[in-house]
């Protein structure tokens, strides 16, 4: 699987821009593009509101481009993450469980933990929000539940989260986790794309687009497995202590 991840400055009205950034992400040979959170429509308060077109919009953007598209946007007082497969259909759509700080928790309600977990191009893909990977019981619940990938738009200012803690919940989990953040005033950019084995496989800048792309495999999963598998070796019986 080829993981393109676009760290960009928003907003983009109307997805115009992640036209082109789908275009030069399948050109690539990526099979998936991950954008930021609230990308579209624009992140910080005021939230811009919500785009009854978006999703139509991105439908063909990855009907057209031939690639799979996971995009956030405000629906029906929530923060959420729509993924589009290469054909133009919707997969599903994942609703942001943990908010962040007070301007979100006016703006928004919390979404009740449902999973959205994908199969795109052979590997099970699990959707998540921003402040949601930085609860190891998110990340966790999904790998035992069969995600071998993460699929993260965010919008994030603390580029150690980015950095150290990205990196580790890939590596305890033994899942690959692509990273998608903005870039500008507010945003430390610094998107990831980490492997099972806690290894940056692609990693942005602070302060300019990019587009980032890396490939993941059923054998870079496995390889990742065999250096310890923290899945297979929990103890949960011991854990009520």
């Amino acid at each position: 699987m080829r993981i393109a991840v676009w760290q960009a400055r928003g907003p983009d009205a109307g997805a115009v821009r992640l036209g082109d950034a789908a275009a030069r992400a399948a050109a690539a040979g990526a099979d998936v593009v991950v954008t930021p959170e609230l990308f579209a429509t624009g992140y910080g308060r005021p939230f811009g509101p919500p785009d009854p077109g978006l999703v139509g919009r991105w439908q063909e953007i990855a009907a057209s481009s031939g690639i799979a598209v996971v995009a956030s946007e405000p629906h029906a007082g929530h923060i959420t993450a729509v993924v589009v497969r290469a054909d133009g259909s919707v997969a599903g759509r994942y609703v942001k469980t943990h908010l962040w700080a007070d301007d979100e928790r006016a703006a928004f309600s919390p979404g009740d933990g449902t999973p959205l977990i994908v199969e795109l191009a052979g590997l099970r893909c699990g959707i998540v929000i921003c402040y949601d990977v930085e609860f190891p019981e998110v990340v966790r619940g999904l790998a035992l539940a069969g995600a071998q990938v993460l699929l993260v738009p965010t919008a994030l200012d603390d580029e150690t989260v980015a950095r150290v803690l990205v990196p580790a919940r890939a590596m305890e989990n033994r899942v690959a986790i692509a990273y998608a953040n903005h870039v500008g005033p507010g945003f430390c950019g610094a998107s990831v794309i980490a492997g099972p084995d806690g290894r940056e496989l692609a990693r942005a800048g602070t302060d300019a687009e990019e587009l980032l792309v890396a490939d993941v495999t059923a054998e870079d999963l496995a390889r990742a497995r065999g250096l310890g598998d923290y899945l297979a070796d929990r103890r949960p019986g011991t854990y009520r202590w």
